[in-house]
């Protein structure tokens, strides 16, 4: 099966067993159109849709009074990485690693951020591609991103989603290392967008028909059995041997009441393992301090 999914260049489209593969992934009411754009940025970027580099998120908006889904092309940070890097080789141009810096209210530009009471208001990254260099500064006001919640009286607001409550300097840099590198490799990153760049509507412009209980729409891509097998082998370094350990584990990290890593998102664990030696030690200060309430 795996060679089936296989992608040569001497393809023009997507063969059915791969569209196939890509409905399970999602992307079902995907029209040939979309298909065929999501073809294209796949053969131009050399990210693989089935190994989760690149993917087809679908969100429902109203449209001329018609709820249709809309589809975008999303990658994670490391893709961006990953083409930036293969762009920079063919041209034989060097490319530095990215350089970042935070900002909150005082607008003092800090190597590190280190009030973990209080998010950045704004992060900045540098890059470098030959002899040139590219900055994207990105806002939390701008780029934080949210999810809908409904109200007792029916209203909706929104708030921070779990990773910008609980990471919100990671994230920030993410997003402006994404507008540095768009920056520098305009002809082979225009167009891609990174997860943490894609916010939500705002509650008041959309929201679903009512027959399907009036909830907001949003496809989550879920972690991929790699980043599972990752995480999962770091939260066993950190202690975890039983499910209500993970469970405790999972709270701690990702903010919400899971037992697997299969129920992670793709972002979520990407999240983690940007910083495999923080989960880790989070994992063992969250079971230490569980094992307490557990002997009562």
């Amino acid at each position: 099966m795996s060679s089936d999914l296989t992608i040569t260049d001497k393809q023009d489209g997507f063969t059915q067993n791969q569209i196939a593969a890509l409905q399970q992934m999602g992307v079902q009411d995907a029209s040939q159109g979309d298909l065929a754009v999501f073809f294209h940025e796949v053969q131009r970027t050399g990210l693989d849709p089935f190994a989760r580099q690149i993917y087809m998120i679908g969100r429902r908006t109203k449209v001329d009074g018609q709820w249709v889904t809309k589809y975008t092309i999303q990658t994670g940070i490391d893709g961006f990485r990953l083409i930036a890097r293969r762009a920079a080789d063919r041209s034989h141009e060097a490319f530095g690693e990215p350089v970042t810096a935070w900002c909150g209210p005082d607008a003092v530009w800090r190597e590190a951020w280190l009030d973990a009471k209080h998010p950045p208001l704004a992060a900045k990254v540098v890059v470098q591609r030959g002899q040139g260099t590219f900055t994207g500064v990105a806002t939390l006001e701008e780029y934080q991103g949210t999810r809908k919640v409904k109200d007792q009286d029916g209203s909706w607001h929104a708030e921070p989603t779990s990773m910008w409550k609980s990471k919100p300097a990671i994230m920030l840099a993410k997003c402006a290392e994404a507008l540095a590198l768009r920056k520098a490799f305009p002809q082979d990153l225009s167009g891609l967008y990174g997860d943490d760049e894609i916010q939500e509507s705002d509650p008041k412009e959309e929201q679903k028909p009512a027959q399907q209980d009036d909830q907001p729409v949003q496809a989550e891509v879920m972690a991929s059995k790699e980043q599972q097998d990752q995480v999962a082998a770091l939260m066993r370094q950190g202690g975890v041997s039983k499910v209500s350990q993970a469970e405790t584990a999972f709270k701690a990290l990702v903010g919400k009441p899971i037992s697997l890593p299969e129920q992670m998102t793709h972002e979520e664990a990407a999240m983690l393992l940007e910083a495999p030696s923080l989960v880790v030690s989070r994992t063992r200060q969250a079971l230490s301090q569980e094992a307490p309430d557990a002997s009562r």
